[in-house]
């Protein structure tokens, strides 16, 4: 999915299954959330139903996604259409100078229309046939206006002009990809953070299980530089534990038997046995993600401005082209308009900007619940904050050194680090950074 258009293309396809009654489609994510009702709705039939509407759905089994999957499809796709997009843009850079130095028409010449038609039906076939099946359903988007130019290029035998709007097209298609993709990355990093697998204790021997193997009530071992991979309460051990991720406190924490620990956070010194007590999604870190994901859906008032744009937009635009072909007579004119007219980079900027912002404050421990909030932040004046924490960098450094008794402060610090030379506590960090710039 790459704009709002799309998003409603999938919402309608998903309702039209029957149970369903309420629908809530996630551009960022790629996931849809489908409340039902009597039973649940076939997976036979919901899948049917987006691929009707010319896109694919794929089902989750649990914590380890189908996405891995596909990513290596959608590389090869995306080196494939940058490829196509570096070859288009030396063809449309000939095609401008060759312009300018009025040799393009002549060299069109030389090509014959097959030729032409070959290579706009290789290069803009995946568009053409989204066009075509939404057509079918009666509906419009984005990308009709532009095949209509195309068509109408062709219509009165601008070739060179058709193939330039499919290579516009293309590459555009690239560059939306591009920026919806490092949107997505935002949340995808966030999810990376949580471990995939985890070292489980089973009578008496620790096993590798995949996070969607573990069940609460399994004691789980973290050792020194990992990250925990489950919630837990701790049953043996002491660590200092990293647990920023989740709970905004830069400070690493000192955990004992007793206390409780989250997926996500990283144990810093020690090792520990926790006993599991949420997986996956039911994890504090899993409805983080979940937030995140989910936070398009509070949508900002800009967003909806937009959405409602994008969708008045399209019919008049092909209205105004139909009008410009009935007063000017002039094909051209009314395929110009058609092909300047796309409005899927204002329908996909905002969400997109919404989403990337909420997703890279999520890495920083920022947690925002949906646009709407990040646009009432805009108007605020004043900040409260209810802890230090909030406000340090969670790595203590030392300020002051007062000796009170025959020792220098040089010598004082020292001693002091000479004692802490194989600590990994924070404080021992401390100071062995400050004697260390103290002798440079």
């Amino acid at each position: 999915m790459d704009c709002s258009e799309c998003v409603a293309h999938v919402d309608r396809a998903i309702r039209s299954v029957p149970d369903v009654y309420d629908v809530q489609v996630f551009l960022g994510a790629e996931k849809a959330k489908i409340a039902y009702q009597n039973s649940i709705p076939e997976t036979r039939l919901i899948k049917q139903a987006v691929k009707e509407a010319g896109y694919e759905a794929i089902f989750e089994t649990g914590q380890e996604s189908v996405e891995s999957s596909s990513d290596a499809e959608k590389s090869l796709s995306r080196r494939l259409l940058l490829i196509l997009g570096m070859v288009f843009g030396i063809v449309l850079f000939v095609a401008v100078v060759g312009e300018w130095l009025r040799l393009f028409e002549r060299l069109a010449d030389f090509i014959p229309w097959y030729a032409w038609l070959a290579v706009i039906l290789a290069g803009g076939w995946p568009i053409f046939r989204n066009v075509a099946r939404s057509a079918i359903k009666g509906r419009v988007i984005s990308h009709t206006l532009m095949t209509l130019g195309v068509i109408a290029a062709i219509a009165v035998k601008e070739w060179p002009t058709a193939a330039v709007v499919v290579l516009f097209m293309r590459v555009g298609d690239f560059v939306e990809g591009l920026t919806t993709g490092k949107a997505r990355n935002a949340v995808r990093d966030l999810t990376s953070l949580a471990p995939k697998t985890a070292r489980v204790e089973k009578r008496g021997k620790e096993i590798i299980l995949l996070i969607a193997q573990v069940e609460p009530g399994d004691i789980v071992v973290i050792r020194p530089g990992e990250s925990v991979p489950v919630d837990g309460v701790v049953i043996a051990g002491a660590a200092t534990v990293d647990q920023s991720a989740i709970s905004g406190e830069g400070m690493p924490a000192e955990t004992s038997p007793g206390v409780k620990v989250f997926a996500a956070s990283l144990i810093k010194t020690g090792m520990l046995k926790i006993k599991t007590t949420a997986v996956g999604e039911d994890t504090t870190f899993g409805k983080v993600i979940k937030l995140v994901e989910e936070a398009e859906g509070n949508r900002a008032d800009v967003q909806r401005v937009a959405d409602k744009f994008a969708g008045y937009y399209l019919p008049v635009v092909a209205a105004i082209a139909m009008l410009t072909l009935v007063l000017r007579r002039d094909p051209l004119a009314a395929a110009a308009t058609l092909v300047v007219a796309c409005s899927c980079s204002f329908a996909l900027a905002t969400p997109i900007a919404m989403l990337a912002s909420i997703g890279s404050a999520a890495k920083q421990g920022l947690l925002i619940k949906g646009g709407k909030y990040l646009e009432s932040l805009a108007k605020v004046d004043t900040l409260f904050v209810d802890k230090t924490g909030t406000l340090t960098t969670g790595k203590p450094q030392i300020t002051d050194i007062l000796s009170l008794g025959k020792f220098t402060e040089a010598k004082l610090l020292k001693l002091a680090v000479s004692v802490e030379q194989y600590s990994e506590h924070p404080l021992g960090e401390a100071g062995r950074e400050k004697c260390q710039n103290s002798r440079h």
